[in-house]
């Protein structure tokens, strides 16, 4: 009896036609279920990719300086400060700015603490007391973060002696780095090359602040150069008040001395 059965079923073959039919209704079934499996991974893809756009375009937002402070005694440091104020970078202009720099954790600080800490560092404190000179200087950025900057660093220096702030041009952080320079001595050369245009940023680099004030103060020429505008600028009010006066107005006139004019409340002793 089995044996019968097995003999029919042997004799039982596929026709071509069906065959193909068979193989085309599998393959559309095949087809639809790896289509939905690969339909599957897609959010998991997106998400991924969303992760990652926050991962690295949040560091890029978040470490990205938008302002700069440069501090120059002899140690010559700048800090980079992002747009939530933060310290996101310290660098060191020369030797004396590296060992400080090595004394210092105030990465990520709030950028006003960052500077207490080095107005009250011990090599900074000795510095001033010998006379020598700190400058403060304010690189400028978009929209009013380093106005703001400049202002909270002359609270800062209100009680230290020989310590000045200053603003100076975004513009000229580039040059200043390939100088070698941090950008407040930079500041400071160019206020020299006025005065005396055949100084090098060589020769200024090497400068303690101090040096650099000397320097100027004992360029023939400065004491009369002082007078002139002195002049110039009472001529220009005595003629304003005339100006008024004959108009019939009262008024007050004051005198703009330019970007990187000193603002600091720091004095000399």
């Amino acid at each position: 009896m089995n044996d019968r059965i097995k003999e029919a079923f042997d004799r039982v073959h596929a026709g071509e036609e069906l065959k193909d039919k068979t193989r085309e209704f599998l393959a559309g079934k095949t087809g639809g279920y790896t289509k939905r499996a690969k339909n599957s991974y897609r959010p998991l893809v997106s998400a991924a990719v969303c992760l990652l756009l926050l991962v690295f375009g949040g560091n890029w937002f978040y470490f990205t300086p938008t302002a700069k402070i440069s501090i120059d005694v002899n140690p010559s440091l700048e800090l980079g400060i992002n747009r939530f104020d933060r310290v996101v970078a310290v660098e060191a202009y020369n030797e004396d700015g590296r060992e400080l720099a090595a004394l210092l954790d105030i990465r990520f600080m709030e950028y006003r603490e960052a500077v207490s800490q080095i107005l009250e560092n011990e090599r900074v404190v000795a510095l001033l007391s010998q006379d020598e000179i700190m400058t403060i200087t304010v690189m400028e950025s978009r929209g009013n973060q380093s106005v703001r900057i400049l202002s909270d660093m002359e609270s800062c220096v209100s009680e230290y002696k020989n310590t000045y702030c200053y603003s100076a041009d975004s513009r000229e952080v580039a040059p200043a780095h390939e100088h070698g320079m941090s950008c407040g001595k930079y500041r400071a050369f160019l206020e020299v090359q006025k005065l005396c245009p055949d100084i090098t940023p060589e020769e200024i680099r090497g400068m303690t602040m101090r040096e650099i004030r000397d320097l100027v103060d004992g360029i023939p020429g400065k004491e009369e150069e002082s007078h002139h505008e002195e002049a110039t600028a009472g001529e220009n009010e005595n003629r304003n008040e005339t100006n008024m006066r004959s108009d019939g107005h009262k008024g007050r006139s004051h005198h703009d001395n330019g970007n990187g004019q000193r603002r600091g409340h720091g004095h000399d002793e």
